[in-house]
């Protein structure tokens, strides 16, 4: 392993947004993708779909995780009522 970064994130939408309305992962959120880190929001064991992300340090990634997710779908909710 290269470091212990994490280099990949899983975007299936079944993932991202599971894990908002779950509360948290459902398993381990962190495996191993091509050799490298990878992080599920959801902790799902299949159906990912990975992106390369920027390397992260995992307890940054989850703060984004906390943070900026919620945001982006407080806005998709006001733009849906507009």
């Amino acid at each position: 392993m290269k470091s212990g970064l994490v280099r990949y994130a899983c975007r299936a939408n079944i993932h991202v947004d599971g894990s908002r309305t779950a509360g948290g992962a459902a398993g381990n959120p962190v495996t191993i993708y091509e050799g490298a880190w990878a992080y599920c929001p959801a902790g799902a064991g299949t159906d990912h779909v990975w992106e390369a992300i920027e390397p992260v340090s995992l307890s940054d990634l989850k703060l984004v995780e906390l943070i900026v997710r919620p945001r982006e779908a407080a806005q998709e909710t006001r733009e849906a009522r507009a």
